[in-house]
């Protein structure tokens, strides 16, 4: 027979609180049965869940506890998401968000038609993955502009909690100038060889790179701040919560 946990075991096993446990429950992720009015959980899913890591949007404890330091912080992914969609949908501009470790917290929004053939393949999907890696690790260091292997440009934009780098807000797809027109033939005639794309789609693709007009670069360039900072308002408001919603949890006896 399988061993059946209660909630505070879980609390322990997984290193999460009681309302994480009850959500997980909720949306499906943890099984769970009644017994009484009490709650048991199967070890097998318990134990699955910790060989997977929990999501970090999950964990509560946001900043100023060491586990979720160690885990990485907790975004309010649907939000961030939210923010960023509209910033597309206004500058029309492609946008994402990724951790520090040049992982995607977001979809892409608005992408490029160039970028959506090159990630359609598992190698572009690598590359661009690089990319990202490599764009985390100069912003850490004050980088906010960036190219990726495609030769299309990013302008970059910190997202801070509590004084301290947690994730890089990244909006672009375009060239700030036009490209050089056999340069950039060149260029997706290798892309297309590397990624196995057809060369005639990704050379139309590639025509329908945005191109930053001169006049307009100084807007463009602070636009992906102002998205940072409506974040970084969106972590505290969060924290705020969770600790208050942390609180009540810790008035109640849950078995």
């Amino acid at each position: 027979m399988d061993e059946l946990l209660t909630a505070r075991q879980v609390q322990e096993i997984l290193k999460v609180d009681r309302i994480t446990v009850y959500r997980m429950l909720q949306d499906g992720r943890l099984k769970g049965v009644k017994i009484g009015q009490q709650w048991r959980f199967n070890r097998r899913d318990v134990d699955r869940l910790l060989g997977n890591q929990i999501p970090t949007e999950e964990a509560p404890q946001l900043a100023g506890d060491s586990a979720s330091t160690a885990a990485g912080p907790a975004f309010p992914v649907h939000c961030m998401q939210t923010i960023q969609d509209l910033f597309s949908s206004v500058s029309q501009i492609s946008a994402i968000v990724i951790d520090l470790q040049g992982r995607e917290i977001t979809q892409v929004s608005n992408p490029t038609p160039f970028y959506t053939l090159l990630s359609a393949t598992p190698s572009g999907q690598e590359a661009f993955r690089a990319c990202w890696q490599e764009f985390a690790r100069q912003s850490t260091q004050g980088g906010r502009h960036f190219t990726c292997h495609a030769g299309m440009q990013y302008i970059g934009a910190p997202i801070d909690d509590h004084e301290q780098q947690v994730a890089l807000f990244l909006a672009g797809q375009f060239y700030w100038q036009p490209p050089n027109p056999h340069e950039e033939a060149e260029r997706v005639r290798r892309l297309a060889g590397i990624h196995n794309v057809p060369v005639e789609a990704l050379q139309a693709a590639a025509a329908s790179v945005p191109v930053i007009a001169p006049e307009q670069h100084a807007r463009v360039e602070s636009w992906p701040a102002a998205a940072a900072h409506a974040m970084e308002s969106i972590l505290k408001e969060r924290v705020t919560f969770l600790n208050r919603l942390q609180r009540i949890a810790n008035l109640t006896q849950i078995p």
